[in-house]
């Protein structure tokens, strides 16, 4: 499948059990058609780039958004991160730097590319790994959230003490594939506008959250590296 030809190896495994199910090799007949048909997003060589950035026994941090921006020149296959020269930020990305500022005054960034992140092994995953241009969500039910399920539960099974950053309601629907005993799960509401203060029954608002201290903290007494964000 030319879509997979850029896979490391570290994720031979996985990728070889996903591409003899019927259903990824549903999904990914079905996004070679839109990107004929359509114009998609991202670029068809970027939409595995989370796993080009990140062996499995490297990740220490797993953030899962919704789908990739809809916007021309905006996503590259990690969630959340855009391009180095767009400008203004999207709003929830925006408020994820404001949280980092309030945790780490000192925090600077030159621009919305979170590839440095990626580096140092954290996870930017997002449910639907690919989108119509100008219209968000329009890749949901054709195979992406089991493949995105697949490999939450992968991580879970196949990696120690792991943050994950359920940010939003769609991400904690992972929530059931991760070992507990294994890891650590912050739920937050969603960095968007919309989601930014809110608060729930089992999770608590992305504003002064203090998460990314915390990812840090747990990495540490895990014998693992922080992150620098």
């Amino acid at each position: 499948m030319e879509l997979l030809s850029e896979i490391p190896l570290s994720w031979k495994d996985f990728f070889q059990k996903e591409q003899s199910t019927p259903y990824f090799q549903q999904l990914i007949t079905s996004i070679e058609e839109e990107y004929h048909n359509h114009s998609i997003l991202p670029e068809k060589k970027a939409i595995f780039n989370a796993f080009q950035f990140c062996d499995p026994s490297n990740i220490k941090v797993v953030i899962i958004g919704q789908d990739p921006y809809p916007t021309k020149g905006h996503a590259h296959g990690l969630s959340f991160s855009v391009q180095p020269h767009v400008h203004p930020l999207p709003k929830s990305l925006h408020n994820i730097f404001k949280e980092l500022i309030k945790e780490y005054p000192h925090y600077w960034f030159y621009n919305g590319n979170l590839a440095h992140w990626a580096e140092q092994g954290v996870f930017l995953l997002n449910t639907l790994l690919t989108v119509r241009e100008g219209q968000p969500l329009s890749h949901k039910k054709i195979g992406w959230e089991l493949f995105t399920s697949n490999v939450i539960s992968y991580l879970s099974n196949h990696t120690k003490h792991c943050v994950f950053l359920l940010w939003g309601k769609e991400a904690h629907k992972f929530e059931s594939l991760i070992a507990h005993d294994q890891h650590l799960i912050l739920k937050t509401s969603h960095p968007s506008p919309l989601g930014y203060t809110k608060n729930g029954k089992d999770f608590i608002s992305f504003q002064n959250s203090g998460q990314f201290q915390l990812t840090n903290n747990y990495l540490k007494q895990n014998g693992r590296d922080e992150i620098k964000w």
